[in-house]
């Protein structure tokens, strides 16, 4: 057998260079994955602030992306990005903090009683 009966392999294609930040890779764009980043930006860019979960979601979800898919996708957009929390937190609805056995926030003592006269 020479070398010249083997099949050649075509040069592979180079791929473009992964956008790394934060520890998270950027999605290849056209793929899923991508769609959810893309409308994530989308939004961010329409409102001059990070894009809030539901809104991401519901987009993602009317494009035909799978709901678990735009979920994941939306959390690591956002740590690629540098923001915490959920996302959802500017949506107009104040979140009381958790409250404890005695019905006060947590982690703040109960009011006592005042004394018996």
């Amino acid at each position: 057998m020479t070398d010249k009966t083997k099949a050649e392999k075509p040069a592979k294609a180079e791929k473009p260079a992964k956008i790394v930040q934060n520890g998270i890779a950027r999605p290849g764009a056209g793929t899923a994955t991508g769609k959810v980043w893309e409308i994530a930006d989308s939004i961010s860019a329409s409102t001059n602030k990070p894009a809030n979960r539901k809104a991401v979601l519901e987009d993602a979800q009317a494009s035909g992306i799978n709901p678990a898919t735009a979920a994941t996708q939306y959390g690591r957009w956002r740590k690629f990005h540098g923001l915490e929390g959920r996302g959802d937190e500017d949506t107009g609805a104040a979140q009381a903090p958790a409250a404890g056995e005695n019905g006060q926030p947590s982690g703040e003592p109960a009011a006592e009683a005042p004394a018996a006269q």
